[in-house]
Parts: C-alpha cells; sequence; structure tokens
C-alpha cells in the first residue's frame, strides 16, 4: 500500500470513528431523556433530529468504507474502532458492550455485502450500498431505543411513573373552569382546591399505573423505535444520493481513480 492510500484510508477510518463518536453521543442523549419524550418540546426533539444526523453521518462514512477501503479486512478493524468509539460514550455495563457488539457484527456483514454487491457489478454503483446500509441503520436504530428504554426504566425506578405536563395541565384547567363559577370562595380556597386536585389525581395516577408500572419504558421505547424506524426506511435513498455526489467529487478531484479491469469468466455450458 503506498503511502498516499494509506493516508487516504486513514481519513476515511477516522471519519467513520468520528460520525460513531457523535452517535454515540446523541445516543446518550437519548437515554437521558426519560419521561420528558412524552411531550413534544425543544427539550425532546432537537435530541431526536440530532440522532436522526448521526444515523446518516454513520451511512455516509460507512459508505465510504465498505465501498473504497481495501482489503476488507481494514473495514472489519475500522467497525471495531467505530464500535470501541461508541461504547466510550453510551457507558461500560452490559447493555452497552452489547450494543457495540451488535454494532461491529453489523458493520462487518454491512461491510462484507457491500464489497460482494459490487465485485459481482461490472460498472461501479451505489446500489449494494444503499441495499444493505438499512439493515445496519436498523441496527444503529435498536440501539438508541434499548439506551432510551434502560434510562427510562432507571428514572421510574428511582422517581415513579409521574403523568405528563400536558394531561396534568388539562385536568387542572377543567377544575379551574369548575370552581370559577363559584363566587363563595375566596382565591386562596381556590387555590387550595386546586393544589389537592393535583395532589389526589397524581396520587391516582400512580396507583392506577403502579402494576404497569415496568411495562411502561419497553412500550414507549417501541413507539420511538417504530418511529425512528419509519424515518429509516423513508429516507433510504438519501445517503446513497449523497455518496453518489461524493464519490463524483472524489473522482473530479483525483482522490479516487476509475480502474477498468479485463476478467474472465468460466462458465459450465452444454458441449
Amino acid at each position: 500500500m503506498t503511502t498516499s492510500k494509506l493516508v487516504k484510508t486513514i481519513v476515511l477510518v477516522v471519519l467513520l470513528v468520528a460520525a460513531s463518536s457523535y452517535l454515540g453521543s446523541t445516543g446518550r442523549q437519548i437515554g437521558q431523556l426519560g419521561d420528558a419524550v412524552l411531550v413534544l418540546s425543544v427539550r425532546t426533539l432537537y435530541p431526536l433530529l440530532w440522532v436522526l444526523l448521526a444515523l446518516l453521518l454513520v451511512a455516509v462514512a460507512a459508505g465510504l468504507v465498505a465501498a473504497l477501503v481495501r482489503p476488507l479486512w481494514i473495514c472489519f478493524v475500522a467497525f471495531a474502532l467505530a464500535s470501541l468509539a461508541v461504547l466510550l460514550f453510551w457507558g461500560r455495563d452490559l447493555i452497552a458492550l452489547v450494543l457495540a457488539l451488535l454494532y461491529l457484527l453489523a458493520g462487518l456483514l454491512y461491510s462484507r455485502g457491500v464489497a460482494k454487491g459490487l465485485d459481482e457489478r461490472i460498472r461501479f454503483s451505489v446500489r449494494p450500498i444503499e441495499e444493505n446500509q438499512t439493515a445496519l441503520a436498523i441496527v444503529l436504530v435498536i440501539a438508541v431505543c434499548v439506551l432510551f428504554y434502560a434510562g427510562y426504566a432507571a428514572q421510574l425506578e428511582r422517581e415513579g411513573f409521574r403523568a405528563p405536563p400536558f394531561v396534568m395541565d388539562i385536568a387542572i384547567e377543567v377544575v379551574e373552569r369548575q370552581i370559577g363559577a363559584m363566587p363563595d370562595l375566596t382565591p386562596e380556597q381556590k387555590e387550595q382546591v386546586i393544589a389537592e386536585f393535583q395532589q389526589l389525581f397524581e396520587q391516582q395516577i400512580d396507583n392506577a399505573l403502579r402494576p404497569y408500572q415496568k411495562l411502561i419504558p419497553a412500550a414507549v421505547a417501541l413507539i420511538l423505535l417504530g418511529v425512528l424506524t419509519t424515518i429509516v426506511r423513508l429516507f433510504s435513498w438519501f445517503p446513497a444520493l449523497i455518496l453518489k455526489g461524493i464519490f463524483a467529487l472524489l473522482t473530479a478531484c483525483h482522490v479516487t481513480n476509475v480502474v477498468t479491469e479485463t476478467r474472465e469468466v468460466v462458465r459450465l455450458v452444454i458441449d
């Protein structure tokens, strides 16, 4: 391997590790959302958008590595380093280790599938990358949702389930309208009634959902998984489109070259 090729290979590997590190960071933020995900706000919307951006960056970087880095064992090393990078952000517990190993396995299968698809084609195309990237993206989405589940379950164990603020606001608004029609109550008495109602309402929700508390994080995580998976599938063409433009730019800048090879094909036919 020439020095120029070695430097370019290292750059591509670093890009994959950097993108994976960013995914690890955003995944950790998702794990810390807890019950805040039940409220559609900037606090929840931004982390979800950053996760989608991280998935896009990983898809692009992984496509570059799988398509351009050879021999194939260097791709395996690249995904091993990427898996180690996400592990450093996701934590050093058993769940994070299993998720990092799943990422490594998915990366190895992805790079092997892309390499095989490119070898079987007569002309270079991003189609093998597009065909293999969905499975890698789904594995990463599952990993993010498992991180969310682990964080939310830990929060419920510490604090118990709390009704989403918008539910409480609606209930209090109804009570305020009802006591507003009672002119014999002073403002202090109205505030006391609202406070007692809020405490009673929270207690009733806690009593009703306590038997199912362990199922709540799993249910919310499954909903989040469905949403992210749908988005990934709908925009599965986008990373391939970006890669197509990047490959054209790399060729124009003479970072990559188009090589034409002549191969002998051996077939069995009837004589």
